[in-house]
């Protein structure tokens, strides 16, 4: 990154510039508390149906909850910075710092809210989504994060209505803030040394196209790079793993020889070495088994484009798609989506519930049909996505309980009629008297719901009706009848005034 420079004076436009995103919604968090560790702290997230606007940047800096979470891709699917998540509370930053200098790559580590790090890469223009998204995900695996999450953390937005998922910002309460930049030598920074490092070391969408994170030189350069990082340094822990990860790699290498490649592999990489009787049960299965990218340690250096291109690497093994940032739209029904190897997923409920249902959405939407897991694994998948879903807003008048509400309006002002009685409500009219509205409910649900497409239940919509839009039941006696009658404050209809134009004898026509 080179040395930063003594910065210029820096503004709240300076900082929205850097992290600009998506305008049409944001992120918001309320900070709460430290975790039964000591260390996490927590709070409540969700995503804000509105635009992003100055007080909300503002009231970032100044240390104004919510604090401002923001969206890094935009309309186009492009975006002009990325960040790899590291959520992890024990990190060392300066251990991190130290191995991006060794890389040569223009990476800033900041503190996130909870202590671990968020490591952003900036351009000076939009690149594509995608762009960003795959060279981060080859550097958190060359870091030994490979499991870590990546902004953005889609190649795509759904549609107009999907609004992604956001990242806490930076320099929350810059003045007296704990989620600070570091410089080059792990020491703490103001915000404005970091925003002028940001504009020195952006890269150009050219720069970030050419960026190769160059490996160092391994015995396993033609297959799994996970092989290749975790045999850096004799190994101490995740053994067994380790060597099963080995032995599918020997089987593809040296299906002639690949039990002699065991011990040699053994007492070469791990610190205390098996036993020459321990070591045989890796030799007596002679099934051919994939690679197992998902377990630790493997997952923290796994970069699945690299391995697919190698010869012994992953090449055309089917495995299951990461599922990741669950987030639940406040409808009714509710919709689920869900990152599937960064790819957008729009899911209803029985359809995350339900693997086989799981599988079509994605074949139909993605066009892709992930393996079946066994049926314990799916359940114990998606409970860790429910865990911690980000919550989004409804859109503007998408509840059906604001569709209920725009519904009664609209039929006690279109069905009042001048001069309407009582008895006009047999017919399905409404009567107004005494400033209140006044209808017989059969009429409203059977006739003018079911018209709009309304399949809610009786009973469900007349307690809707009774509980939130201040209405109320009556008896009244029509005729020789007494009916039940729903009462509700009258609407007041707008009125158009149209302004009479004067005029003058050489308007003529």
């Amino acid at each position: 990154m080179g040395d930063w420079i003594r910065p210029r004076k820096i503004t709240m436009e300076d900082f929205r510039k850097i992290f600009t995103g998506l305008e049409r919604a944001h992120g918001c968090t309320y900070v709460d508390k430290k975790g039964a560790d000591g260390l996490k702290v927590k709070g409540k997230s969700f995503v804000k149906r509105e635009m992003v606007t100055d007080k909300h940047w503002e009231d970032h800096l100044n240390g104004i909850e919510p604090s401002l979470g923001i969206i890094p891709i935009n309309e186009n699917n492009e975006c002009r910075w990325g960040c790899i998540d590291v959520d992890k509370y024990t990190l060392d930053h300066k251990e991190i710092i130290k191995k991006i200098n060794q890389f040569a790559i223009p990476l800033h580590v900041c503190r996130s809210k909870s202590g671990g790090a968020h490591i952003f890469l900036f351009t000076t223009d939009y690149v594509p989504a995608k762009l960003m998204r795959d060279k981060l995900m080859s550097i958190s695996a060359i870091l030994g994060f490979g499991n870590a999450e990546v902004f953005p953390k889609q190649i795509e937005l759904k549609s107009q209505d999907d609004t992604g998922n956001f990242l806490n910002l930076p320099y929350f309460n810059c003045k007296n803030t704990t989620r600070y930049c570091f410089d080059l030598k792990g020491r703490a920074v103001k915000i404005d040394v970091f925003l002028n490092a940001v504009e020195v070391s952006a890269l150009t969408p050219k720069e970030l196209q050419d960026l190769q994170i160059k490996r160092p030189p391994s015995e396993f350069d033609d297959g799994p790079p996970c092989l290749e990082s975790l045999t850096k340094e004799k190994l101490d822990d995740g053994r067994d793993r380790v060597m099963f990860q080995f032995r599918v790699y020997a089987k593809k290498k040296w299906p002639e020889s690949w039990t002699d490649k065991l011990d040699e592999f053994n007492y070469k990489h791990f610190v205390n070495p098996y036993r020459h009787d321990e070591i045989t049960k890796f030799r007596k299965d002679n099934k051919d088994y994939g690679f197992k990218c998902s377990e630790e340690p493997m997952c923290n250096h796994c970069d699945k484009q690299l391995c697919k291109s190698r010869k012994y690497g992953i090449g055309t093994q089917t495995m299951f798609p990461q599922l990741s940032d669950l987030q639940i739209v406040e409808l009714d029904p509710k919709i689920f989506r869900l990152n599937v190897d960064g790819e957008r997923v729009e899911l209803k409920a029985e359809e995350l519930q339900e693997q086989r249902l799981f599988v079509r959405a994605c074949m139909n939407q993605i066009y892709k049909f992930p393996p079946t897991l066994k049926p314990k694994d799916y359940k114990d998948l998606v409970s860790s996505l429910m865990a911690n879903p980000e919550i989004v807003e409804a859109p503007s008048g998408a509840s059906k309980l604001e569709q209920l509400t725009q519904h009664l309006e609209n039929y006690c002002t279109s069905r009042t009629a001048e001069g309407a009685t009582k008895e006009d409500m047999e017919s399905g009219n409404v009567w107004n008297k005494d400033g209140h509205h006044h209808f017989i409910f059969t009429h409203f649900y059977h006739k003018f719901l079911h018209r709009h497409k309304w399949t809610e239940k009786y009973d469900i919509t007349i307690l809707w009706l009774l509980e939130h839009c201040n209405c109320e039941h009556v008896r009244m006696t029509i005729g020789k009848k007494k009916l039940s009658v729903i009462r509700l404050k009258q609407f007041e209809k707008e009125q158009i005034k149209i302004k009479e134009r004067k005029f003058k004898k050489e308007d003529a026509f």
